[in-house]
Parts: structure tokens; C-alpha cells; sequence
């Protein structure tokens, strides 16, 4: 069980920081380096960590106008945007320029290309299936990867309508023909990248997606998570994935844009577990008159620097200590959860009722949005998931 880096604009530098090094790996990004910068971060990151995990994702789902380095990458196939994208043949050829583009930088796991459907219907999971197949056959023939690459499969899967019907037992069938052990799940939906989701309906069917794929003896790993991993977890994720800006935690289908969601990169954000929320400084000693921070910051260096900064006569900003102040307790808290339903639901439970506290004491945030509605949402997840394990 682990947790990765999920590689953005200007992140390989956290990847190598000593007080983060309890992630396990990285996901690469084609679409912020080039194939250049690849083969050298990941000669880096295996300096660092000789076990280091990297797995690399091709992004060929990304949208034309925001391909960025990825324009540029051997593997991208010219007529990616006309191509009939149902053919099979297609794949296996753009499955191939994968394969052999990773010879330069021998990643240890190797997500198959997938793409974002109008409609996230049997067929569309069906055909992400045969390519993930393709993928895995082909990895496995090929003489310089097949003993060093374990292949994913890409599952990009609709949120928002896991929770329909049970929807997430026909997605679940369907994933489950899968010949490998390995699956990439990246939940897509238009949440904005800043705000928590709170569909209950949603979250339980997702949740349920991964314990029942879980049991069935596959490796999840969830991509571009934030504190909701927390659910995650505890329905049985063996790995999940974040990284420093919003919209490294949260899939969209705007989310290349770094102009307009990078995630509010310039904007510092404190993580307070307590609330499983993310807040602005006024917030922040706000919150402190009223209530004790929790106490998991004790142990985390960059909250230490934050709250240093805060009483210094002449205030800097802390926007990168915001993002590694995150990172940190997500590193560490999944490495607490595992898969310990408990420790999950202590957390939310915790954060429950911090925030009824919160509202009988009054005090409001800044943003309208940091109400604490996700925290109910997600406890009614995992209540579910304790009242109906099946």
C-alpha cells in the first residue's frame, strides 16, 4: 500500500525532498515534460530511491488545445484527433509507440492509453478493457520490458453515475475482464478542482467499485485523489495518487489548463485534518481562537514552518509550504489507514464533529463553500459501506 506522486507543472523537485519521501512513487506526466526531462527525472528519482515505483501514463485523453510537451512525444499518434477510435487495430499500434517509447526510461508500470468518452456507457468500459489487454499482451512479448513493467489499465470511470442504479456492479463486471492485476481508476466529473465532493450517491457507488473490484484480487490505484482518499482507503485501494496543485487532485476535463485551474497555485491553502479542509489564513487564526489545530501537526515540518511564518513580524508567502504541508499528511495519514476501515472512519467521524462545533461556535470561513457538507456526505459513505458491506 502507497501513496504517489501525481506529476504536474514544475513538481519533479518535491518527488526528491527528503521529508517527503514516505511516497512510494510517481506517475508521470508527457503533456508538462518532455521525453528528454523524463529520462532524466527518472535516472533522478532512482538515485534518490532505488526502489522508487514509476509508473507512466501515456495522457493521450487529454484535450487537443492542452497537450502541451505531450505535442511533442514519439508515442502520440498524428491522427490522434480523426483516428476511428472503436478500432481495435488502431490501439494496438498506438499500443506499441507506448511500448517503445518507455525503452529509453524503463518505467515498473505502464497504464494503458485510454481516452474520455461523450457517454460513459458498457461499450466505452468494454473497449477500455481490449485495450488494456492489447497493452498487457503486447508488454508481455516485448523482450527489453516484459520482465521489468507490470501493466495497468486505464479506467477512466463517470462519478457521477456510480451511484444509479448500481451502476458500479455492471462497471465492476465489465473492468473485471481485465487479464492483468493492475488498474489505474481516474474518476471523472466537473466538480471544480477546489471543492470536496459531496454527492453521497456518487462516492458510495465509487466506493463500492473499488471494494468490489478489491476483492475480486485487483490492485486499485486511484488517481488524482485529494483528502477524499480517506474513502478510498477504506474501501480498499491498495494505492492512491496526488499531487501539489487542485487540479493534480481532481479530474476534469478543463483540468490541463493551467492558466485557469492550476489549482490556485499563487493562492496558500492549511490542510487541518481536523475539518478534512483546506483554508485561507485569515481561516487559519481564526480557527486557532477558537479550537486546537490537530495534533498530527506536531509531527508535519511544514505546518511547523507555516505557524513559524505566521507570528513572524514580516510575513512571507507560504503557498509552497501549503502544497508540501499536504502532501505530508497525505503520505503519512494513508501510510496510518491502510486498509483499516476504523482508522477511516475516525477521521470523518472526527471531522463531523469538529464541525458542528465549528457552527455552534459561529464561525464562519472566507469561502462559502468551506461549510463541512462533503465531511456528512463522506461519513454517510462509510456508514453505508459498514451497514451493507456487500
Amino acid at each position: 500500500m502507497s501513496t504517489y506522486h501525481q506529476i504536474g507543472h514544475d513538481s519533479e523537485s518535491m518527488v526528491v525532498e527528503a521529508e517527503l519521501r514516505q511516497f512510494s512513487g510517481a506517475i508521470l506526466s508527457p503533456v508538462n515534460y518532455s521525453l528528454n526531462d523524463t529520462i532524466a527525472q527518472c535516472a533522478r528519482f532512482r538515485s534518490y530511491k532505488t526502489d522508487f515505483d514509476i509508473i507512466f501514463d501515456p495522457q493521450l485523453y487529454v484535450p487537443s488545445v492542452s497537450r502541451g510537451k505531450l505535442q511533442h512525444w514519439p508515442h502520440k499518434p498524428s491522427d490522434i484527433d480523426t483516428a476511428d477510435q472503436s478500432s481495435l487495430g488502431w490501439w494496438k499500434g498506438t499500443a506499441l509507440n507506448i511500448i517503445d517509447v518507455c525503452k529509453s526510461f524503463n518505467p515498473a508500470g505502464l497504464c494503458s492509453p485510454a481516452f474520455v468518452p461523450r457517454t460513459f456507457d458498457d461499450a466505452y468500459y468494454n473497449l477500455l478493457v481490449d485495450i488494456g489487454d492489447i497493452t498487457a499482451q503486447q508488454l508481455k512479448i516485448d523482450v527489453a520490458l516484459k520482465d521489468k513493467t507490470r501493466p495497468f489499465l486505464t479506467a477512466l470511470v463517470g462519478l457521477p453515475d456510480l451511484g444509479r442504479n448500481e451502476r458500479y456492479l455492471q462497471v465492476g463486471s465489465i473492468l473485471s475482464r481485465f487479464s492483468g492485476k493492475d488498474i489505474y481508476l481516474v474518476f471523472v466529473d466537473e466538480e471544480k478542482p477546489r471543492n470536496e465532493r459531496s454527492d453521497s450517491g456518487a462516492l458510495e457507488g465509487a466506493a463500492r467499485l473499488i471494494r468490489v473490484l478489491s476483492q475480486s484480487g485487483f490492485r486499485i490505484t486511484v488517481g488524482f485523489t485529494s483528502s477524499e482518499m480517506v474513502l478510498w482507503k477504506a474501501a480498499g485501494a491498495a494505492n492512491v495518487a496526488t499531487g501539489k496543485f487542485f487540479n493534480l487532485r481532481r479530474f476534469t476535463k478543463g483540468r490541463w489548463d493551467e492558466e485557469e485551474s492550476s489549482g490556485g497555485k499563487n493562492i496558500s491553502y492549511w490542510f487541518e485534518p481536523a475539518l478534512l479542509a483546506f483554508i485561507r489564513e485569515a481561516d487559519v487564526r481564526r480557527y486557532m481562537k477558537e479550537f486546537p489545530i490537530d495534533p498530527s501537526h506536531d509531527t508535519n515540518p511544514f505546518s511547523k514552518l507555516i505557524l513559524e511564518n505566521l507570528d513572524a513580524p514580516e510575513r512571507k508567502a507560504w503557498v509552497k509550504e501549503s502544497w508540501r504541508q499536504f502532501l505530508y499528511w497525505f503520505s503519512y495519514s494513508e501510510a496510518l489507514i491502510g486498509n483499516d476501515f476504523a482508522q477511516s472512519s475516525g477521521m470523518v467521524s472526527n471531522a463531523v464533529d469538529t464541525w458542528h462545533a465549528v457552527k455552534d461556535a459561529k464561525l464562519r470561513f472566507e469561502e462559502e463553500r468551506n461549510n463541512g457538507d462533503w465531511v456528512r456526505a463522506w461519513d454517510i459513505v462509510l456508514n453505508e459501506l459498514d451497514r451493507r458491506p456487500g
